[in-house]
């Protein structure tokens, strides 16, 4: 790969992790992000490219380029299930899944997910803010989901992702976060990832569950 290939895939990148782009929200037009990025057209296509094949993007046809996962169609959240849905029901559904859903990924993942997995850990542990650290979480567990190859489970867990989105989670993650437990969550991000990459499913499980029961237990502390 050139430098001008890999200086403008970083560039891309620290934008991204800036903050300037929200999760979800649609990237400026390609003239208008090469000018910002102060890169070639040609340089930001295969940039857009690489970071879509890495998960963290996602295009659609005549609508734009989108920072985050691609959305299932299929699935959709009436509102009212926001409001209806309290952190500690979603924690007690993730509970359920997501240890599961390491074991199956320790399994079934490809060399090249295993790769988005580690570098969603990285980019999770060296983020600049609560923010890009949330959106960064996300992918990591999101990417988990997908190497399982489970089509329904991958689906059922986009709507458990789906209400994190929701604003009571939002405040409660971010009351409960400081230096020790974003290390504490970093390391254990790096050893559920590890227990996939070295196929033991157990390993991967058990890594899993202690992590979400961190998680759960340090957002309910003050209540």
């Amino acid at each position: 790969m050139s430098l001008k290939a890999k200086d403008a895939q970083e560039r891309l990148r620290e934008m991204l992790n800036s903050g300037r782009v929200l999760f979800g929200a649609r990237l400026p037009a390609e003239r208008t992000l090469a000018s910002e990025l102060r890169i070639s057209r040609g340089a930001l296509r295969k940039a857009l490219s690489v970071l879509e094949a890495e998960g963290l993007i996602w295009r659609h046809v005549g609508r734009g380029t989108f920072f985050g996962v691609r959305p299932n169609p299929r699935i959709e959240i009436h509102s009212t299930l926001h409001y209806a849905t309290s952190p500690a029901e979603i924690m007690e559904v993730r509970l359920v899944i997501e240890p599961e859903m390491a074991a199956i990924a320790a399994q079934q993942s490809t060399p090249f997910e295993i790769e988005k997995m580690e570098n969603c850990a990285r980019r999770c542990e060296q983020a600049p803010d609560l923010s890009s650290n949330e959106k960064w979480d996300y992918l990591l567990h999101e990417n988990i989901a997908s190497a399982t190859h489970n089509s329904f489970l991958a689906s059922l867990y986009n709507v458990v992702n789906k209400m994190r989105e929701g604003e009571v989670w939002g405040r409660l993650k971010e009351a409960s976060m400081n230096d020790d437990l974003w290390k504490l969550y970093s390391r254990q991000h790096h050893q559920i990832v590890k227990a996939i990459r070295d196929r033991e499913p157990g390993a991967a499980e058990k890594k899993m569950r202690e992590h979400l029961e961190n998680v759960k237990s340090n957002l309910f502390r003050k209540y």
